[in-house]
């Protein structure tokens, strides 16, 4: 009986640790952390971000659409069908005269008409009709058309996957800035505390006064504050980065790089001497694109002179009874085969407006051509000019930074030994956070520069 009982309760433990384990194994799975570097992050987005994945259907789409032009030229064939029963005939009248006057009606007179219907209660047909372009103007400058309306397409998506990538490159130094700010004031609130603790210790010993520990209750208080405020700001800012990236909002993710190696990896490879070569760049390559579709548009009007010819070729079944079963009945055929030509003539001026209204389209976008050339140089002696302010201004923001945590370190060593006051230290903590928030913004905004020229040069 012992032995059963102990049977029994190992294998209830050996189920409970099976149930556990499987628990472990699901919170594991949970709770999985995915790292991203950035350049990860942005090949990532490139592939999964909602807007690639939208861009990716158009450019399926217009790869379909120059099938269906090509299509149009091609033999076409119908088939149709039809049964019908006629409840009540049709009638003609007709004169009386037609019939033998023993079959006319009691009280007719000659002039008199009488109805009569022709034809059966039932009937059915079907037809097969088959036709072919031969001749179309349109027809050859539409497939001319679709390809440049595919190659806007491709270009347009790729337009789409820089923006992507722009917007993720952003969303990743804001939450690396994020990341930056908390871990900073993290470690000043420790220090704080600690600042905090000695100073009570020293007030019980008479040393120094209570108006020292409210300041440095009021310091401690602030750097708490502080820091909620920049771990929401990371919050917000991975929530923007995983939506950019195309991930799941439930889906934790971890940043690889740092702000000190991304941009100390910029400072490292020396001012960039980018340069622009407009033909690569795909805002150019969209207005040409553009301007080539106007032409050809302005070409489709013009062809529209031209005549229009088609062969075509039709079949055809019919059949007839007065009762519903026409399959037993013999069936009637006709045949057509014929040319159709179609000329314009004269239309009112209708078409001679049309092509000069396309004329003036290929002249305007001839000139967007050519904004759009000097709108590319703009921007990107634009995104140099930031570039060298961002980069000198980082350079200085880093001297910046190391001098205000000195003045402070050194604040806080004569605080400690009751030479400086807490309003000193204060005073120096509020200079380091200032010098540390500039830190990190001008940080962020040279790798924003950075990313900015790149998309300037068509490089991104």
């Amino acid at each position: 009986m012992k032995k059963r009982s102990m049977c029994l309760f190992i294998s209830r433990r050996l189920q409970v640790l099976v149930v556990f384990s499987f628990f472990l194994i699901r919170i594991d799975a949970q709770v999985q952390v995915k790292s991203y570097t950035l350049q990860e992050a942005l090949d990532h987005a490139s592939e999964n971000a909602y807007q690639k994945i939208s861009s990716d259907y158009d450019v399926a789409s217009a790869k379909k659409k120059i099938w269906e032009t090509i299509a149009t030229g091609l033999p076409q064939v119908d088939f149709s069908s039809q049964y019908n029963h006629s409840l009540d005939l049709a009638k003609s009248l007709l004169p009386i005269e037609f019939f033998p006057e023993e079959n006319w009606p009691s009280g007719a007179q000659p002039g008199d008409k009488i109805p009569v219907a022709f034809g059966t209660s039932y009937d059915a047909n079907f037809a097969v009709g088959v036709s072919q372009l031969i001749f179309d103007g349109s027809y050859f400058v539409g497939i001319q058309a679709t390809r440049v309306f595919l190659e806007l397409t491709e270009q347009q998506q790729r337009k789409t996957e820089v923006e992507i990538r722009n917007g993720v490159a952003q969303a990743y130094f804001i939450a690396l800035s994020a990341r930056e700010n908390r871990n900073a004031f993290t470690e000043l609130l420790k220090v704080n505390e600690e600042i905090l603790r000695e100073t009570r210790a020293q007030f019980s010993s008479g040393f120094v006064e209570s108006m020292d520990v409210s300041q440095m209750e009021l310091l401690v208080n602030d750097s708490r504050k502080r820091l909620m405020e920049v771990s929401r700001n990371e919050e917000v800012a991975l929530a923007v980065l995983r939506f950019s990236m195309g991930l799941n909002p439930t889906d934790e993710i971890e940043l690889s790089d740092s702000l000190t190696y991304l941009s100390g990896r910029i400072i490292a490879g020396g001012m960039p001497m980018e340069i622009l070569v407009p033909d690569t760049h795909v805002d150019y390559q969209l207005a040409m694109s553009n301007e080539e579709s106007q032409r050809l548009y302005l070409k489709n009007e013009r062809v529209q002179y031209l005549p229009k010819i088609s062969a075509f070729y039709n079949y055809q079944k019919m059949g007839f009874a007065d009762d519903w079963n026409l399959f037993d009945e013999k069936w009637h055929k006709a045949q057509m085969v014929g040319l159709k030509v179609s000329v314009p003539i004269f239309s009112s001026g209708m078409r001679y407006a049309r092509v000069q209204q396309q004329k003036l389209s290929y002249q305007k976008s001839q000139n967007e051509r050519e904004m759009v050339l000097h709108d590319l140089y703009n921007r990107f002696l634009t995104a140099q000019a930031d570039m060298r302010s961002s980069y000198d201004n980082y350079l200085y923001s880093i001297e910046n930074r190391k001098l205000a945590l000195d003045i402070l370190e050194k604040t806080r060593v004569k605080f400690s030994h009751g030479i400086a006051s807490s309003s000193e230290y204060t005073q120096q903590q509020s200079q380091y956070i200032q010098a540390h928030l500039g830190y990190v913004q001008s940080a962020v905004n040279l790798m924003n520069a950075h990313i900015a020229l790149l998309k300037a040069t068509g490089q991104l």
